[in-house]
């Protein structure tokens, strides 16, 4: 057996891993996604939450601040600081921060935390009434802070002056001072920490899970890729018996199929090669051995009477017998060529109307002569209004006048042949009777191949080459009919011609 480049275990395994690179990557990328969808929600949602405190908390400090009571804006600050759970610091109107408070920092500490906060234009953006959120990075600890303005509207009491007003009589809101919430992100980012986890762990599962499935996956389809593979190299080998047993209804079962398929038509040609080799050879053998025969004959008498070995007044005698060879032997190569041009499809049928009732009288008096001379009775059993048939004249002539013939070659003297012609079911029939020898039944399968005769000791000058059968069949098939076998040994044989019956040419 010859090496072939392809290995099903590497198809296995590519698909295996091009499985399980797919899924990985696909659940890296839902990670991340799912991950920054998480973060972003979390962060957005503690922001505005710290956003609320942080108004509320400009609300209440606004009014120690507005009434300038730095004790009161202290312990105000102290108390949302513990209660909110975050760093607190109260910016004045001045811009400068008033007191800073962490809960989570010691005394000593407090100094060293107050130089993380906002920046001077933020504090100006503050100062315009505008709130202000933000990541701080510390030097320990990320933390989210909020920034909320104070303003003179929001703490003014009812016997004060009202705000300043724009050029459009708007109130202005003047801002006297700013608070600021920041809470360490830990929490948070712990959070995030654990889902991301959960989410390592969930990817790693479904891994193992693609591979699995991969696994089943792979094998599925490279099991039957497997079988094409044998299957193919036991063809290239020459084995030809490996159809593919596996039953399945997707894309690789219809490959199956047509695989199996192929096989099927490989069988055929090879045995259709196989037959026309036999009939080649057959061929070869039979034309050589009818050739030989009147060739010699031929050879010898011409020789003895170039020779001079021939008396004058017997001259005639073997003249009539080289012509006889000869026109034997044109016969012959005539029938060759014919049936040649049948079985290339070389030979066009001239097809017209024509009166099967003209047909069959014109081919049953061409035969009559040579019935009578043989001392054979000749019948022709027309039925009336027979319909026309669309057909080759001459070729269907030579079908009748070939089955006649050799009614009458196989017909002993005193014997009858009866030629009936009837139409049936859209049908036109034509059976050849005749009371001969009739046919053994092993045989009848036989009787249409090229130079097969019944009797194999039979004067071949007498009983004709064997073809005329052959050409019979070609020419019936080829009018779209076929031809029927009864016989019975020592009774004689029926013949039966059944062609399509039509009255008018297609299209007309």
């Amino acid at each position: 057996m010859s090496k072939f480049p392809y290995k099903p275990q590497t198809l296995f395994g590519k698909l295996m891993l091009s499985h399980l690179l797919i899924v990985a990557l696909s659940l890296i990328i839902l990670g991340f996604f799912l991950t920054y969808l998480i973060e972003d929600y979390f962060f957005s949602t503690r922001e505005w939450e710290l956003a609320g405190q942080a108004q509320d908390a400009a609300y209440i400090i606004g009014q120690d601040l507005l009434e300038n009571d730095i004790d009161g804006v202290i312990k105000t600050a102290e108390t949302l600081a513990y209660s909110l759970n975050a760093k607190i610091r109260v910016i004045d109107n001045s811009r400068s921060s008033l007191y800073t408070f962490d809960p989570d920092l010691a005394e000593d500490e407090e100094e060293r935390e107050e130089g993380v906060g906002l920046e001077e234009r933020e504090i100006a953006h503050i100062f315009e009434g505008n709130m202000l959120s933000k990541k701080v990075y510390g030097p320990v600890l990320q933390r989210l802070l909020v920034a909320a303005p104070i303003t003179h509207e929001m703490v003014q009491f009812e016997d004060e002056m009202p705000p300043d007003q724009d050029e459009n009589g708007q109130e202005e809101p003047t801002v006297i001072g700013a608070v600021t919430l920041s809470v360490p992100l830990r929490g948070v980012e712990e959070t995030i920490a654990h889902i991301s986890r959960l989410v390592l762990y969930s990817g790693a599962v479904g891994v193992a899970v693609a591979a699995l499935f991969s696994f089943t996956l792979s094998k599925t389809l490279t099991r039957p890729l497997q079988k094409i593979n044998l299957a193919a190299l036991d063809m290239a080998a020459g084995n030809f018996n490996c159809k593919i047993d596996e039953d399945r209804d997707d894309e690789l079962g219809g490959l199956i199929k047509t695989f199996n398929y192929s096989v099927e038509q490989v069988q055929k040609n090879l045995e259709e090669q196989k037959r026309l080799e036999i009939l080649r050879r057959n061929l070869v053998a039979n034309v050589s051995h009818e050739l030989k025969a009147p060739l010699a004959s031929v050879r010898g008498y011409s020789e003895l009477m170039i020779d001079g070995y021939i008396k004058e007044y017997e001259k005639d005698k073997y003249l009539k017998t080289i012509l006889d060879n000869s026109i034997h032997l044109s016969g012959l190569v005539d029938e060759l060529l014919t049936l040649s041009h049948l079985e290339s499809g070389q030979l066009s049928l001239e097809k017209e109307i024509i009166s099967v009732e003209a047909l069959a009288r014109w081919s049953f008096e061409s035969v009559a002569p040579r019935g009578e001379a043989r001392g054979i009775k000749l019948n022709l059993d027309l039925e009336p209004s027979i319909p026309l048939l669309y057909g080759d004249r001459h070729r269907l002539h030579e079908v009748l006048v070939n089955l006649l013939e050799n009614a009458i070659l196989f017909t002993s003297s005193g014997g009858t042949v009866t030629l009936k012609v009837k139409a049936r079911d859209a049908q036109l029939v034509m059976e050849v009777h005749d009371t001969g020898k009739g046919i053994p039944e092993v045989e009848i399968q036989y009787i249409f191949e090229r130079f097969y005769k019944v009797d194999k000791s039979r004067r071949r000058s007498d009983k004709g080459s064997g073809l005329g059968l052959a050409i019979t069949k070609q020419l019936v098939e080829l009018h779209g009919g076929k031809i029927e076998v009864e016989s019975q040994v020592g009774k004689g044989s029926i013949f039966r011609v059944i062609l399509p019956l039509e009255d008018k040419k297609p299209n007309e």
